[in-house]
């Protein structure tokens, strides 16, 4: 192994990409987190040889190669720019930042110094992402002019509160979905965002409280009773953005995204891409497990290859496995590898605050 790397964050993020850097033949030489007996039951889980509280005491002390920076959205950017200006290079997930001036920040201290930065916007190395982009590519749809996507994810109404419920922390749709839409449609289109509206808000005012959670997957339902102890909560649980994108081919495209946390829908999940000659549908929530197509004139739909098991087992890793290969393989010089950056998280910033901050308007006549 010749490089070493720091993993700041002990919950899903952190456990995966300590997985994928092994996978990449990465030491993983400390994990990181807040709270002690998560970070300790992580790194006997994973057997990380040290368990650290103080991720400045670590990167100072340890001296990594890489910093990956998995902790909810409110440490990234003290994390990733005390890791870039200690000479580490970076990966965070996303949001990267709270704001796009945060992520300005970030962007200037990778710089700045000069070291290599990756954005965990990962579902876009989906095998589905990939099929469709070469079909794309292909013309079978004619040129692009509209991307549609949807994701319901019918989470319970008393589910606990955590990090996703408070927009300071980094939690709420547009921080924690909206990315990966946003990297799909570049990766599907190879164009650039020009333009956005929308509208984001929380549809629950208050949630109830129920045990720390550090982990996502094992936030837990909270028993309706009199002694529930509930908390204000401001994360955005139903979202919607209108994009607008200029090819590469220097066409326009307009794309439509909408999610719901607590809503459900009989498609959970699609995202469709229009073309003049056709369209392209991708089934799931986030992450496509299907692809079809319709050609104008077709009187049906014709399937895509299936994904393989690797992807279907699991593809939240399988996403940060491919993030972590090619940013690997650009570090150590191999090759030019192509990866999601902090210029795209940046990018992704900014969209996000317009959105957060478009109003809708009344109507006059009632």
């Amino acid at each position: 192994m010749d490089r070493r790397v720091v993993v700041v964050g002990a919950g899903w993020a952190g456990e995966g990409y300590t997985r994928a850097f092994r996978a990449a033949g990465v030491e993983v030489a400390a994990v990181c987190g807040r709270d002690e007996d998560a970070v300790r039951s992580m790194t006997a889980r994973l057997d990380v040889p040290e368990a650290r509280l103080d991720w400045r005491a670590a990167i100072e002390e340890l001296r990594p190669d890489i910093v990956v920076v998995a902790t909810p959205g409110r440490a990234h950017r003290d994390i990733a720019t005390f890791a870039a200006d200690s000479g580490c290079h970076v990966v965070c997930e996303k949001p990267l930042g709270l704001s796009a001036a945060e992520a300005s920040e970030m962007l200037a201290a990778v710089r700045r110094s000069g070291v290599r930065h990756a954005y965990g916007s990962t579902s876009r190395y989906s095998p589905v992402v990939a099929e469709a982009r070469d079909l794309l590519r292909s013309g079978i749809i004619g040129d692009p002019t509209e991307v549609e996507a949807s994701a319901h994810f019918e989470m319970p109404r008393m589910i606990g509160y955590s990090w996703l419920h408070s927009v300071s922390e980094g939690g709420g749709l547009l921080f924690n979905v909206l990315p990966h839409f946003l990297g799909q449609v570049t990766q599907l289109l190879g164009g650039t965002a020009r333009s956005v509206t929308g509208l984001a808000d929380a549809a629950v005012e208050r949630v109830p409280v129920g045990p720390v959670v550090h982990d996502f997957r094992q936030q837990s339902v909270v028993e309706a009773g009199e002694a529930i102890e509930w908390r204000a909560a401001d994360g955005d649980t139903r979202a919607t953005a209108i994009v607008g994108w200029e090819t590469a081919g220097g066409g326009t495209v307009r794309s439509l995204w909408h999610a719901s946390g607590l809503s459900g829908a009989r498609t959970p999940g699609y995202l469709e891409v229009a073309g003049t000659d056709g369209t392209l549908h991708l089934s799931g929530v986030i992450w496509p497990m299907s692809l079809e197509y319709r050609r104008a004139g077709d009187s049906g739909w014709t399937a895509g290859p299936t994904p393989p098991e690797e992807y279907t087992d699991d593809p939240v890793q399988y996403g940060w496995n491919e993030l972590v290969a090619q940013f690997m393989a650009d570090v150590r010089g191999e090759r030019d590898a192509v990866y999601p950056t902090f210029d795209e998280g940046l990018r992704d910033n900014e969209i996000i605050d317009i959105v957060r901050s478009s109003r809708s308007q009344p109507l006059t006549v009632t």
